[in-house]
C-alpha cells in the first residue's frame, strides 16, 4: 500500500485583492472575446494581460524572499499600559531591494491588529520601526512568529 501523497504547499500563500478580482475578470472577458472572434489583436492583448499576472507573482515572490525579521521589546511590559515593540527587517539579498513589505506579529490565536510597514528595504540593509500595543490582562502571551506580506508590484494579489 502506498503512502498518501501530500498536497504541494505554496511557498508564499496569496490572496486576490479587490483590484485583482476586477483585473482577472477583465482578463477572462478579453480571453473569451478573443476565442469568440478569433481576432489576433485580442489574443495579443490577452497574452499581455496574462503575462502581467505572472510577472506580478514572480516579482512579489522575489520581494519576500530572504527577509529576516526580528522583534525588540523597547520597554517593560505591564498589563493595561501601552508599551513599544520594535521590529527590524533585514534584506539578505545581494542586489534586489524589497518594496512595500508589511510585517505583523502573530499571537497564539492569530495575528495582532498592529502592522509595521516598510516602503523600501535596500539590498544588504535593514530597517527598524516600532508600534504601540497594550495587553488587557496579566499573564503569558506567546508571540509565535511573524507574517510578512506584500502587494508589490501591481496590488493584484496580497502574498504573505
Amino acid at each position: 500500500m502506498r503512502p498518501a501523497r501530500r498536497r504541494p504547499r505554496w511557498r508564499f500563500p496569496l490572496r486576490l485583492t479587490r483590484e485583482g478580482v476586477w483585473y482577472c475578470l477583465i482578463t477572462l472577458g478579453v480571453g473569451a472575446a478573443a476565442m469568440n472572434t478569433g481576432n489576433n489583436l485580442l489574443y495579443l492583448v490577452f497574452g499581455m494581460l496574462l503575462g502581467l499576472i505572472v510577472a506580478s507573482g514572480v516579482m512579489s515572490d522575489v520581494t519576500l524572499r530572504r527577509l529576516e525579521v526580528r522583534r525588540h521589546a523597547l520597554s517593560r511590559i505591564f498589563a493595561g499600559r501601552t508599551f513599544l515593540m520594535g521590529m527590524s527587517v533585514a534584506n539578505r539579498k545581494r542586489r534586489a531591494p524589497s518594496f512595500s513589505v508589511e510585517v505583523e506579529d502573530m499571537l497564539e490565536p492569530g495575528p495582532l491588529e498592529k502592522r509595521c510597514f516598510f516602503l523600501k528595504i535596500p539590498a544588504r540593509r535593514s530597517q527598524q520601526t516600532s508600534y504601540r500595543y497594550q495587553f488587557a490582562r496579566r499573564g503569558c502571551y506567546a508571540l509565535t512568529g511573524f507574517r510578512a506580506a506584500t502587494k508589490f508590484p501591481f496590488a493584484l494579489f496580497r502574498k504573505s
